[in-house]
């Protein structure tokens, strides 16, 4: 598969180039070397990436990351960077780099604030019944990895779980969980970010 790999170089290179070839000794696959050629420049060469503002992909539910590669493809979930690198990708091709990432060993997060990781995880796992903020647990799973088209949250980033939420409490994100809108949207800046941090801490 991914026939489209010259049209993507080009993307790349219209882009600036800010994406870099990475990861040689990943590229036993035509979906190890998309992965080292396209997408590591922001998510690392084994999907783990260093920038707090790029979300980790290694480890994530193939079905989670196939949905938001055609979304992106689609414009469905908007981003000046993603759209145009899934333009040329087949189904296949995104179906490929999806399983190729959700095998990759997910690296553990760090979080930032130990201070709040109490609050954090009784609201990821109680939620906040005074404002109808339901439990993170019942989609992500108590141990945050997910669940088929539910994202795993366990070690991700907490600057880029700070930005979805701000996202979809502005209702920039719409695509996805419907549910996540009204959580964003009904949950307090401290409430965010404990969940965040707490999410950041899981192994």
């Amino acid at each position: 598969m991914f026939h489209a790999a010259p049209k993507i170089l080009a993307a790349l290179a219209l882009l600036g180039g800010g994406l870099t070839l990475a990861g040689a000794a990943l590229a036993e696959s035509p979906a190890a070397k998309a992965a080292a050629t396209v997408c590591a420049g922001c998510h690392g060469a084994d999907g783990n990436s260093v920038a707090t503002t790029f979300p980790k992909l290694a480890g994530q539910q193939k079905i989670y990351l196939l949905r938001e590669m055609k979304d992106y493809k689609s414009g469905k979930r908007a981003s000046e960077i993603m759209t145009p690198l899934m333009a040329n990708l087949s189904e296949d091709d995104m179906t490929e780099l999806a399983a190729w990432y959700a095998k990759q060993k997910p690296a553990r997060g760090v979080a930032g604030d130990p201070a709040l990781l109490a609050l954090g995880k009784n609201l990821y796992l109680k939620g906040n019944s005074k404002t109808d903020v339901p439990s993170c647990d019942s989609c992500h799973e108590e141990d945050g990895v997910g669940y088929t088209k539910f994202p795993r949250v366990a070690g991700q980033h907490v600057d880029y779980v700070l930005e979805q939420f701000r996202l979809y409490a502005a209702g920039k994100r719409t695509n996805g969980a419907r549910v996540m809108q009204a959580v964003a949207e009904r949950m307090s800046e401290q409430e965010t970010r404990a969940v965040a941090e707490y999410m950041a801490s899981m192994p």
